[in-house]
């Protein structure tokens, strides 16, 4: 990842770490990146993080952080993801992420699987 790249996406991630609970910031997010612990998937008008997850039954791959223009998002970033993702072996994947998801993906196959619900302490 070059620093143009990881300059022109960190806005948008740090739009989507304001959704995501903040339990990580941009330096961690990049720093996770540049450890290949995380994939970035950078677009002209929108960027993506993804994690691969290893579960006894399953690898999948979770899209974790998106941020930008969501047409490039759906069309573009997402289904290049899960290619990535069919060739690493995931069986599933699961996105995190704001009510918006649902409708936008619901023709694309996607259905709510579970509910995170959240409380500070």
């Amino acid at each position: 990842m070059s620093p143009e790249t990881w300059a022109r996406c960190a806005p948008w991630l740090a739009a989507a770490l304001d959704h995501a609970g903040r339990s990580h910031d941009l330096a961690d997010v990049q720093e996770m990146v540049s450890q290949a612990e995380a994939q970035l998937w950078a677009g002209d008008r929108a960027a993506m993080v993804t994690l691969l997850e290893d579960e006894p039954r399953e690898r999948r791959l979770l899209i974790w952080l998106a941020g930008g223009d969501l047409s490039e998002l759906v069309n573009v970033l997402r289904p290049a993801a899960e290619r990535w993702a069919r060739g690493q072996g995931c069986r599933r994947v699961l996105i995190v992420g704001r009510p918006g998801w649902e409708r936008a993906l619901a023709p694309e196959g996607y259905a709510p699987l579970a509910r995170i619900i959240a409380k500070e302490l």
